[in-house]
C-alpha cells in the first residue's frame, strides 16, 4: 500500500513538471536558488554583526563604542560591499550586502522597551457604528490604522487607535488594525485597496533614498526589495517603504485614500517624498507627514483632531491643513516637525523645513446639505501686536453648523498687517509699525451677506531695530515667542542673540521684511556655534532656506549679503534649531549689523533715481501717495522719508520742499 501510495505520489509529480516548460522550469528553479544563497548571505552578514555587538554590550562600553564596533565588523566582512557606508547617523549607519540594503540602528535594538510578543499583537477589525456616509474622493468609507511597533515601546499605547475610531464612526465604515507582528510587509499591502483613510502609527528612519516605516519583522521581504532600496534589512526587524507597497500592489485599484503617516521623519528631505509620490502614483489621494522627528503628544493631542476633525465636518485637505495651521502654527513648537502634504497638486516642496500652502481639494465625504447662516460676530474688534508677531480671529456662525458660506479676509495695508484665514479662523500677521484694518467679508451665493472690522495695530521692538540695524538703519524686526532673540552686549557690539540654549527640541526665530528692487543687498553679520549636524542655524528668503549651519564657529563673525533678484516685498528669517540634546557649544545664532542698500536713500527723496531730488520727484510721490499709480520697490525705498512702508501726501510736500530749496 505504501509503496502504491508512493508510486502514484511520483506519477503525479512526473505529470505536473511534464506541463511546465523546461526553460521556464530551469529559470524559476535558479530564481528560488539564488534567492535562498541571497539571503543565506544576510543572515551570515548579521550573524556577525550581532556576536561583535554582543560582545562590545558585554564589555560594558559606550553606546558610540558599541556602534564602531559593530561598523569594524560590517567594514570586515567580505559579503558587506565596502563603497556603501553612507547616511551615517547618532543612531547607526547604513550599508548593503551584496547589494541588499541594511541598517544598523543601536537605538532600535538596544533602547526600545522590547518584549517577547508585541502586546495585543495581531488584527482587529470594529464594524463601524454609523451608517455610511456619502463619500466624496475616498472611494471606501472603511479606516485603517497600522501599528508594527505596539508594544515594543512604551511611548506607543491607543492614542491613535482613540483617535481613528471616530472617523470610522463618522464615515459608517468598519475600522481595522494590523499591529505587532502581524503587521508585515505583504498583510500591509495587501490591506491598502480596500480603505479610504490609512493612518501608520510607527517608528521610522530616513535614508539618502527614502523615509522608511519600522516592521517587526522581515517576513515576506525579497532579494528585490532589498537590491532596489524598497526595504531595508535591519538584522530580524525591516523598513518598507512607498515603493515596496506600489510595486507589491500589483495593478490593484486603490480607493484612492488618504494617509497619514505618523512615523518619526516621515517626509525627510534626504527620502526627497518617495514613499508620498509612491503612494501617490498607487492611486492615493493624498498623503500627509513630517520632515523631521514627530513630536507624538503634539501630533495627538494638536494636530490629528484639527486636521481630521475639519476633514469630518466636510473640509477639503487644503481647508483642513490652514484649521490646523491656523490654531497650532508651524512648525510643532514642542517636536520642529514640519507637517506637509503630497498631493497631485501640492508637489514634494523643494524645502520641506517651511512653511506650506496647500491646494489639495480631496474631500472625505460628499457636499453636505446646505445649512444658510443667519448671522456671525468676530470674537475680537481690535488687535494690538509687534512686528513678527501673530494673533488668532475666531469666526462665530449661527447656527454653528452653517455650511453656505464663504470668506473673504482682507487688510487695508499690507505693509502694516497682513492675513490668511478659512471658513473658521484667521491669523493676523504684524508686518510693520502703523495701524490697519481687517475685514471679514462673509459672501452667500455670490452675494455680499455681512462684513466685520478689526482695528490693529502694529508697534515696533525697538531694542532690537537698535541691536541690528546698522546706524541709521530703518528695518523693524519680530521675534518669536516663547524662545526668541533679544539685544544684549557683548564687548563692543550691541547685538540680537537667540535665547534657547538647553531648551530641547525649540527654536527661535528672527524676521524683518523689505521692500527691495532688482539688485538691492540685505547685508549682516552673524555667529553660529552649535552640536554640529544636530543643532541648526539657518537663514531664509521668502521662505527658500539661504543659509543652513551647524557646528563650532571658533569664536569668529562672518558676513552675508544677500542680493534680491526682482522687485517685490522679502520677508528674511533667521532661526536657531534644536534637537533633543541641550547639549555643546554655545547653542546659538548672533545677528548684528544688518544693512539694507536701499536705507542709504531712503530719505534723500530722489525717486526717479536720477541723482537728484526735483519737482518730477515730489510728483511721482504724490501719485503713489493718491494710489494714481503704483511705485516700484526702488522708488518706495527712496520716497518713504520715514521708514513705514507707505508714502504719504505729507512725504511728497517734504520732497517738495526739498526740491524747491536745492
Amino acid at each position: 500500500m505504501k509503496t502504491r501510495k508512493f508510486l502514484s505520489l511520483a506519477l503525479a509529480l512526473i505529470m505536473a513538471f511534464a506541463m511546465i516548460p523546461v526553460a521556464s522550469l530551469a529559470e524559476n528553479v535558479d530564481g528560488l536558488v539564488n534567492e535562498a544563497a541571497a539571503m543565506r548571505k544576510l543572515d551570515n552578514a548579521w550573524a556577525a554583526l550581532d556576536a561583535a555587538e554582543a560582545d562590545a554590550l558585554a564589555q560594558g562600553m559606550s553606546r558610540t563604542e558599541v556602534i564602531n564596533a559593530v561598523y569594524t565588523a560590517a567594514l570586515n566582512l567580505n559579503t558587506v560591499d565596502k563603497d556603501s557606508f553612507s547616511d551615517f547617523t547618532k543612531d547607526g549607519f547604513y550599508f548593503t550586502v551584496d547589494g541588499m540594503y541594511c541598517a544598523y540602528n543601536y537605538r532600535l535594538r538596544n533602547e526600545l522597551d522590547k518584549v517577547t510578543e508585541p502586546a495585543n499583537d495581531g488584527i482587529f477589525t470594529v464594524k463601524g457604528s454609523g451608517s455610511n456616509a456619502e463619500m466624496k474622493n475616498a472611494e471606501s468609507p472603511n479606516v485603517l490604522l497600522i501599528g508594527p511597533y505596539y508594544g515594543y515601546d512604551s511611548s506607543f499605547d491607543d492614542s491613535y487607535r482613540n483617535a481613528t475610531q471616530p472617523i470610522a464612526e463618522a464615515t459608517g465604515g468598519d475600522w481595522e488594525l494590523i499591529q505587532g507582528h502581524a503587521a508585515t510587509g505583504p498583510a500591509i499591502v495587501e490591506a491598502f485597496p480596500d480603505y479610504g483613510s490609512v493612518f501608520v502609527d510607527s517608528h521610522g528612519t530616513a535614508s539618502g533614498s527614502s523615509t522608511y516605516i519600522c516592521l517587526t519583522t522581515s517576513e515576506g521581504i525579497t532579494q528585490e526589495d532589498y537590491n532596489n532600496g524598497w526595504a531595508v534589512n535591519a538584522g530580524g526587524a525591516a523598513y518598507i517603504d512607498g515603493r515596496y507597497i506600489q510595486h507589491h500592489l500589483n495593478g490593484a485599484h486603490i480607493s484612492n485614500p488618504f494617509v497619514w503617516l505618523g512615523i518619526c521623519e516621515g517626509m525627510k528631505l534626504s527620502g526627497h517624498g518617495v514613499t508620498a509620490n509612491a503612494l501617490l502614483e498607487a492611486g492615493c489621494g493624498a498623503v500627509y507627514g513630517y520632515s523631521q522627528s514627530v513630536t507624538f503628544v503634539a501630533d495627538l493631542t494638536m494636530y490629528l483632531p484639527s486636521f481630521t476633525g475639519s476633514l469630518m465636518e466636510g473640509a477639503t485637505v487644503a481647508d483642513a491643513f490652514q484649521t490646523m495651521k491656523d490654531e497650532y502654527g508651524v512648525p510643532d513648537p514642542r517636536g520642529d516637525a514640519y507637517p506637509i502634504i503630497v498631493s497631485p497638486v501640492d508637489p514634494y516642496p523643494a524645502n520641506p523645513d517651511s512653511e506650506q500652502t496647500v491646494y489639495c481639494e480631496w474631500m472625505l465625504f460628499g457636499n453636505q446639505e446646505p445649512i444658510d447662516i443667519t448671522g456671525f460676530s468676530l470674537d475680537t474688534e481690535n488687535a494690538d501686536i509687534y512686528v513678527g508677531k501673530t494673533v488668532s480671529v475666531n469666526f462665530n456662525r449661527i447656527p454653528e453648523n452653517a455650511n453656505n458660506y464663504e470668506l473673504v479676509w482682507t487688510s487695508s495695508d499690507e505693509s502694516v498687517a497682513s492675513v490668511t484665514g478659512n471658513k473658521r479662523k484667521a491669523t493676523i500677521l504684524g508686518v510693520g509699525a502703523g495701524n490697519a484694518a481687517i475685514t471679514c467679508t462673509v459672501m452667500v451665493n455670490g452675494e455680499v451677506f455681512g462684513t466685520a472690522n478689526i482695528a490693529v495695530t502694529v508697534n515696533v521692538d525697538t531694542t532690537l531695530m537698535e541691536a541690528l540695524n546698522v546706524e541709521g538703519g530703518t528695518l523693524q524686526f519680530g521675534t518669536s515667542e516663547p524662545y526668541g532673540f533679544e539685544a544684549i552686549t557683548e564687548g563692543d557690539r550691541y547685538l540680537a542673540k537667540s535665547n534657547n540654549a538647553g531648551q530641547h527640541n525649540s527654536t527661535a526665530t528672527l524676521t524683518t521684511t523689505v521692500q527691495m528692487a532688482a539688485g538691492d543687498t540685505l547685508t549682516f553679520d552673524y555667529y553660529y556655534s552649535s552640536e554640529s549636524n544636530y543643532d541648526w542655524y539657518r537663514f531664509k528668503a521668502n521662505g527658500t532656506e539661504v543659509q543652513k549651519l551647524s557646528g563650532t564657529a571658533n569664536s569668529t563673525w562672518a558676513t552675508y549679503t544677500y542680493t534680491a533678484a526682482s522687485d517685490g516685498a522679502y520677508t528674511f528669517e533667521w532661526s536657531f534649531s534644536k534637537d533633543g540634546s541641550q547639549n555643546s557649544g554655545n547653542d546659538c545664532v548672533k545677528i548684528d549689523n544688518v544693512a539694507f542698500s536701499g536705507d542709504a536713500g531712503s530719505a534723500d527723496g530722489d525717486v526717479d533715481g536720477d541723482g537728484i531730488v526735483s519737482v518730477s520727484d515730489a510728483l511721482l510721490a504724490m501719485r503713489g501717495a493718491m494710489g494714481t499709480i503704483t511705485l516700484t520697490a526702488s522708488q518706495l525705498a527712496h520716497a518713504d522719508l520715514d521708514g513705514d512702508g507707505t508714502v504719504t501726501a505729507s512725504e511728497a510736500l517734504a520732497i517738495m520742499r526739498t526740491a524747491m530749496n536745492g
